[in-house]
């Protein structure tokens, strides 16, 4: 399947990374391409400033081009500036890379990987290993596309 044509519907899991000095936030969503029209929903943790425990919910609403993918994030909470997502898709179809940016305020860059039963399979694995000299020392992009089961 060519990257230029591919339905993106499925389930991701995705990273997306701040200014340098904060850290990154992941996100779980779940995509439905209807011929390159884009919807979803996105759950996530809350971000490094806001108090508490929890999750945040949003929804997705975008358009697939070729590789070319744009989507806004629109946060359950209103009162919540919406992102603006653009990434291309990656060959094979199932990771995304882009930026995201806040008009105005700030942006970063995202990576959104496919879940297949191969890269649950070695994510499985790899957090099954507990021992104690088994330090991860790669990055977090490494490891959304350490599930990507390429």
């Amino acid at each position: 399947m060519s990257g230029g044509e591919t339905d993106l519907s499925g389930r991701w899991t995705g990273m997306y990374h701040y200014p340098a000095q904060f850290p990154p936030n992941t996100f779980e969503a779940t995509i439905h391409d209807a011929g390159g029209l884009i919807s979803g929903v996105i759950v996530q943790p809350r971000e490094f400033f806001e108090p508490g425990d929890g999750t945040q919910h949003a929804v997705i609403d975008g358009s697939r081009d070729g590789v070319n993918v744009r989507f806004v994030k629109l946060y359950d909470d209103l009162d919540r500036p919406t992102p603006h997502y653009e990434g291309i898709v990656q060959p094979g179809g199932d990771e995304i890379q882009g930026r995201w940016t806040i008009p105005g305020d700030w942006s970063g860059t995202f990576l959104m990987v496919r879940h297949s039963g191969a890269g649950e399979k070695i994510e499985r694995e790899v957090g099954e290993d507990t021992r104690e000299d088994a330090a991860w020392t790669g990055s977090p992009a490494v490891a959304c596309a350490a599930t990507s089961g390429s």
